[in-house]
């Protein structure tokens, strides 16, 4: 079980399995392991003290930045999350990132962003289509209808309080006009576009 893993030079926080969706192409169908990790299916959810514990135990100095992004939603324990992220920069000084599926606001049942301001540093979130319908074909978000214009919500305020905002969507998932579509959104919300 790894809380803590490494991939290329960047440390990753795997601090939960749970997640409200079932994306078709998520990788944790295919493998227990990324990076380093042996696996990164948990046993128990790691407190924020076990977690600080493992960053202490490696080597920082070619991590740009600590980033939350395991086998779950890292949203679904955010104010562990907002603990951890506090901790890092405090100790460790390093600029923390989190890779999310946007879907945080309706996880928490309340306005998670302006919580992050000053803690996150920049935000993947992955948009994975360019409507609700193809969304929720990908993604089979447990929210159902909705879930898709959440998403969008989370990024225009995430883009309004957290300087980097990145939104991606996965290769070979939807068709190359709805990726293209997706990079079009990416550029009117003021926003960087990944495909991963």
């Amino acid at each position: 079980m790894s809380i803590l893993y490494r991939y290329g030079s960047t440390y990753y926080i795997n601090m939960t399995n749970r997640c409200p969706c079932r994306c078709t192409f998520c990788v944790r169908n295919e493998t227990p392991r990324l990076g380093d990790a042996d696996s990164l299916w948990l046993d128990h959810e790691p407190t924020v003290d076990e977690i600080i514990g493992e960053i202490r135990k490696v080597d920082l100095s070619k991590s740009r930045e600590i980033v939350f992004c395991g086998y779950g939603e890292p949203t679904e324990r955010f104010d562990d999350l907002k603990e951890c992220a506090r901790r890092i920069k405090e100790e460790f000084g390093k600029p923390v990132r989190l890779d999310t599926n946007g879907l945080g606001n309706l996880i928490n049942g309340r306005d998670i962003v302006p919580e992050m301001e000053g803690l996150i540093d920049s935000v993947s979130i992955s948009l994975n289509a360019p409507n609700e319908e193809e969304y929720l074909e990908v993604t089979k978000s447990r929210f159902g209808p909705g879930s898709y214009e959440a998403v969008l919500d989370f990024i225009k305020e995430c883009r309004q309080r957290i300087n980097g905002v990145t939104v991606s969507v996965v290769g070979g998932s939807i068709s190359p006009e709805s990726e293209e579509e997706c990079s079009r959104m990416a550029r009117e919300m003021n926003v960087a576009f990944r495909v991963r």
